[in-house]
């Protein structure tokens, strides 16, 4: 954890004084708070203050900054400050116990900025990470005392006229709208300072102006006013005022076209594009759009995704705007229809050359999403839309790919309490139940299949009810019955769902054949799903195609092949950010490390994996070939280091993620590697010579299946195939074989 502080865009006037004393107050107090008028620069000043932190290595694990003027439900509080704090939360307890948790040994100053709005869960919040989290520093941004023991206050005041802060900050803005100011002009610049008491944001409105006004009719527009604060109540101070005529000034200088574009954006809570804002507005708005940025009252950035422009409001002038919306009913109907749109866009593009950029789009438009789904579940005639936004969010697989499971679980939740009627709620069971089989909770997922099968189906429905019954006789029963069960699922979802659809149940219909069929089987299944992944130049898909194959090295072929294919993996998963992948590469090699004999590098895999799974909140103990196969590399890795495991494994759970990571990127050494797989009599693969062996003991299949975590089918068939391969007629010829071919 480094810190997360945005690169400066404008220069910082002034505010020395304040800096220094928040930054003394820091001495004396864990947790500080920066009060005062809306538009005064708390924002500002908190951002400068961590910097001056970061520059002196005051917080070892950094400074971070958690916006939360876009966040409306206090519900979320957590989870959204657990994301800027890119923390894993794929949790389905309460986000205040995932952030304890991560927490909870960390030295790092947290800024959560604009809390006016959720203070009570800001409060509660705040009072328990400070009593669970000893070294841990707060530092809020409000308009109102958070009101917690120990709190500290830092009154930010307007910029000082005398001593030129006020006036250098307008000069500079003024320069950016590319007018002309002399020395002659410096009164009226003091006066117009004056005016607005200071406040940053209303000297900056102000100084827009002159891109249209001159000066001297700017001073003029202002006299005799006092601007309002927007507090959305009347129990704040009197100058309070100054920013609400702030707005409303800045408001009859645009025409009536500009005030309601303004107005109808307020509904979104987060950044957007000239696409949302014209699906919202319902008419073109390059006009009106530029003319709001011109006067400052929408900001333009470009993304760094699509390089496109993308706008947002202040919180502010978002919520001086709403006040310009009598009824913001149908700006906020069109708002769900544009996401579910979007959402719908996304579903049908995923599996594409396209899969990063789509990826990354639904990261950036995750708050409006997030907004949209809440509005829809909350408004009767709009829930089943929100509900299948919701189902369509997690088909696009962007919670776990993005580390956010545990919300893609809220939003699910929310939604089973309103949707009652089937088929949507069959489907929507079956997603709830499949986020839960992904976290290996069974315990979770049971119930909700279940519920989910006694409910009619479309044929929309059966494609997710069918995903989960196969999944579970895979993780639940390691059944081989799963596998015709996922052939039927991809021709189903050939015919009723999408092409990502269709992908994700090949690639576990693979990874069901590598782990419970045989050696023939499993070879076939991986080589074509990596040759899909490399023909449709899918990065995704060709970290999993390479990792299928490497499975196959381990399950069936030579143990030594697996390394580079896992390792390769995981590059490409690190690389597109993928916050899900890397768990099972991280399983993939350390039980490699095992089954070669390198124990000391498995041990400490297999310690960064546990630590891995409880980042992530997911479970390898819940789907059963996996946990199976990683019980067995435990075992060997715990009799070949004896007392040492314990103290290798804690090496590997004690690295930082990104430590970890580059671990398991490094080559095996030479001196830990087991000598090359020797020729096996009768062109037998290891695994093979290994049954046929366990069959000249006297084992039966079922005893065979134990001993090598299979089902008691899977080596039955592993049987037959080797006798056929020998061209042997029963078990006796085989165990015979065997000790033939031992002795020579």
């Amino acid at each position: 954890m480094r810190g997360n502080l945005p690169a400066r865009t404008t220069t910082f006037i002034g505010r020395r004084a304040v800096l220094a004393e928040t930054g003394a107050l820091f001495g004396r107090s864990r947790l500080v708070t920066l009060v005062g008028t809306g538009g005064v620069g708390k924002t500002r000043v908190a951002v400068e203050t961590g910097r001056a932190m970061v520059g002196d290595n005051v917080f070892q694990h950094g400074v971070w900054l958690v916006p939360l003027a876009d966040l409306k439900d206090p519900a979320l509080l957590a989870r959204t400050v657990a994301a800027g704090l890119r923390i894993v939360d794929n949790s389905p307890e309460a986000g205040l116990t995932r952030l304890v948790e991560s927490l909870h040994d960390k030295h790092l100053l947290l800024i959560l900025d604009n809390c006016e709005h959720l203070l009570e869960a800001v409060r509660h919040l705040v009072h328990h990470l400070l009593r669970d989290c000893e070294g841990l520093t707060v530092l809020t941004t409000s308009r109102e005392p958070l009101n917690v023991y120990g709190e500290h206050l830092m009154r930010v005041p307007p910029l000082t006229v005398d001593d030129d802060e006020a006036m250098r900050l307008f000069l500079e803005r003024a320069a950016a709208t590319g007018a002309t100011l002399t020395d002659e002009d410096l009164p009226e610049v003091k006066a117009l300072c004056e005016t607005l008491d200071g406040l940053p944001l209303a000297i900056e409105l102000a100084a827009a102006r002159l891109a249209e006004m001159s000066l001297s009719d700017v001073l003029v527009q202002l006299d005799g006013h006092r601007f309002e604060l927007l507090v959305g109540d009347t129990h704040g101070p009197a100058h309070h005022e100054t920013l609400q005529k702030a707005f409303e000034w800045s408001a009859q200088h645009c025409s009536d076209e500009e005030r309601e574009l303004w107005a109808t954006l307020s509904v979104f809570p987060a950044d957007f594009d000239r696409a949302a804002a014209e699906a919202v507005w319902g008419r073109e708005v390059l006009q009106p759009l530029s003319a709001l940025v011109r006067k400052s009252i929408v900001v333009a950035t470009t993304s760094p995704v699509t390089r496109r422009t993308r706008y947002r409001l202040l919180d502010t002038v978002a919520q001086f705007g709403s006040r310009l919306l009598p009824d913001d009913d149908v700006a906020l109907r069109r708002h769900v229809r544009h996401y579910s749109e979007f959402l719908e866009e996304a579903t049908r593009s995923w599996f594409s050359p396209d899969d990063s950029l789509w990826m990354a789009r639904q990261h950036e438009e995750w708050p409006n999403i997030r907004a949209a789904i809440g509005h829809a579940l909350r408004t009767p005639d709009l829930a089943a839309t929100g509900t299948a936004m919701a189902i369509n969010v997690d088909r696009t697989r962007f919670p776990a790919f993005a580390g956010m499971i545990g919300q893609i679980q809220d939003l699910l939740a929310a939604a089973r309490k309103v949707i009652t009627e089937p088929p949507l709620r069959t489907s929507l069971l079956a997603h709830r139940a499949w986020v839960a089989q992904a976290q290996g909770d069974m315990s979770t997922a049971i119930p909700l299949m279940n519920e989910a099968r006694k409910l009619p189906r479309s044929p929309e429905s059966d494609v997710d009810l069918v995903w989960v019954e196969a999944t579970h006789l895979f993780y639940v029963e390691s059944s081989p019955d799963c596998v015709p069960l996922y052939e039927h699922l991809v021709e189903l979802c050939r015919e009723y769902s999408t092409p990502g659809d269709t992908y994700v149940t090949e690639l576990f219909l693979t990874m069901a054949t590598c782990f419970l069929l045989d050696t023939e089987a499993a070879d076939k299944a991986t080589t074509a799903l990596a040759a899909q992944a490399e023909h449709n130049g899918v990065a995704w898909s060709t970290a999993w195609g390479l990792w299928h194959r490497g499975l196959y090295e381990l399950l069936h072929g030579d143990p030594a092949l697996v390394h580079p294919q896992a390792v390769e993996a995981l590059r490409i998963q690190l690389t597109l950010g993928d916050a899900w992948g890397p768990a099972y590469s991280l399983w993939l090699l350390a039980c490699t490390c095992a089954e070669l004999g390198a124990h000391d590098r498995a041990a400490r895999l297999l310690g960064a994996l546990r630590s891995q799974e409880r980042v992530s909140r997911m479970s390898f103990a819940g789907m059963g070939p996996f946990h199976k196969l990683l019980e067995r590399a435990d075992r060997t890795v715990r009799r070949a280091l004896g007392d040492d495991y314990p103290v290798i494994a804690t090496l590997g759970a004690d690295l930082r993620q990104d430590q970890a990571m580059e671990f398991a990127l490094e080559p095996v050494p030479d001196s830990e590697r087991r000598p090359a797989k020797p020729t096996l009599p009768g062109g037998l693969t290891r695994q093979e010579f290994t049954i046929a062996g366990l069959v000249a003991d006297g084992l039966t299949s079922k005893q065979i299946g134990a001993t090598l975590f299979i089902s008691p089918r899977t080596a039955d068939r592993h049987v037959v195939n080797i006798r056929t391969k020998l061209g042997l007629p029963n078990r006796v010829a085989l165990a015979a074989w065997h000790r033939s071919a031992t002795k020579n």
